[in-house]
C-alpha cells in the first residue's frame, strides 16, 4: 500500500482534534514533504508558503500554532496538509460537519475550487445534501453501510429511485422553511440489521419478499443504479410499481 498512500490523502471532520496542538502551521504542511520528498529547507518553506495562499491563508502565520486559528481556518489547514503530498484523489469526510453555517459555503467553494484546479477526485461524505448537491458530480446513498442507489448529481436529484433517497431530499427545508414529512419509523440497529432489504422497515412499499430477498445494485436506467426488488427497466418508478403491484426479481435485469 506504500505506493498509493502519497496518492490518497484524506481531510478529516474536526479541524480542532485533527491537528497536532505542538506544531506550528507549517510544519503540520511540510510534514507530507518532508516525508514523500528530499526538499532543501528553502523548497519545503516556498511549497508551504505556496499551499497557505492556495487555500486562503496568509503565509506569514505559518509559525503560528493551531489555536490560534478559527474552525474555518484550521479546515483550510487541513486542506493544506492533505495537498501537500500532491495526491489524486482525496476523502473529505464531512469537512464541513463542524463549522458554522457562515464558513460552510467558503470551504464548499474552496474544495470545488480546488478539484477544478488541480483535477482531483474527492470522495466528499455528508448528511448535509444540499453541499452534496453542491460539489459532486456523481452520489452514492448509503443506508446502514450499503450502497442503495448511485447515479449523476442531477439525475439522483431530479427522479430519485429508492424510497429512502426520495425521503432524504423530501426532508430538506425548502426556500419557505417548511419541511416534508421524515421517515417517522425508527433506525434499525447497524449491528443487527433486518435481513432481506435493510430499509424494508421503514419503507411504505415493503412487501413480503423485501424481508427474503436481498436486493442487487442495479442499473435501471443509463448510468442509475438502484437496489430495490420491486422496481426494474419496465418500471422504474417504485410508486407505480407498488400500485400495480409488480415484484420485479432483479437476476432479469442481469
Amino acid at each position: 500500500m506504500r505506493p498509493f498512500r502519497r496518492q490518497m490523502q484524506m481531510i478529516f471532520q474536526d479541524p480542532y482534534a485533527s491537528l497536532n496542538p505542538r506544531m506550528t502551521v507549517g510544519a503540520i504542511i511540510a510534514e507530507p514533504i518532508r516525508v514523500w520528498e528530499r526538499e532543501t529547507a528553502r523548497v519545503i518553506d516556498e511549497r508551504v508558503s505556496g499551499l497557505m495562499e492556495m487555500v486562503g491563508l496568509d503565509a506569514r502565520m505559518r509559525r503560528r500554532y493551531p489555536h490560534e486559528f478559527s474552525g474555518g481556518q484550521r479546515q483550510r489547514i487541513g486542506i493544506a496538509r492533505a495537498l501537500a503530498a500532491k495526491p489524486d484523489f482525496i476523502v473529505a469526510d464531512e469537512p464541513i460537519a463542524a463549522l458554522d453555517l457562515s464558513i460552510q459555503a467558503q470551504i464548499l467553494n474552496l474544495l470545488g475550487d480546488l478539484q477544478e484546479r488541480l483535477k482531483l477526485t474527492v470522495l466528499f461524505v455528508s448528511h448535509d445534501l444540499r453541499a452534496v448537491h453542491h460539489i459532486s458530480d456523481r452520489i452514492a446513498v448509503m443506508y446502514l453501510g450499503q450502497i442503495v442507489e448511485s447515479g449523476r448529481a442531477e439525475e439522483i436529484y431530479a427522479r430519485p429511485l429508492m424510497p429512502y433517497t426520495r425521503a432524504l431530499i423530501a426532508a430538506i427545508p425548502s426556500a419557505h422553511g417548511r419541511r416534508q414529512p421524515a421517515l417517522v419509523s425508527e433506525l434499525p440497529s447497524p449491528a443487527n440489521p433486518p435481513s432481506g432489504c435493510r430499509f424494508r422497515t421503514r419503507c411504505p412499499y415493503a412487501i413480503a419478499e423485501c424481508a427474503e430477498i436481498v436486493p442487487r445494485l442495479v442499473e435501471i436506467a443509463p448510468q442509475h443504479f438502484a437496489a430495490c426488488i420491486r422496481i426494474g427497466t419496465m418500471e422504474p418508478d417504485i410508486t407505480k410499481a407498488a400500485a400495480a403491484g409488480l415484484r420485479v426479481h432483479q437476476q432479469a435485469n442481469e
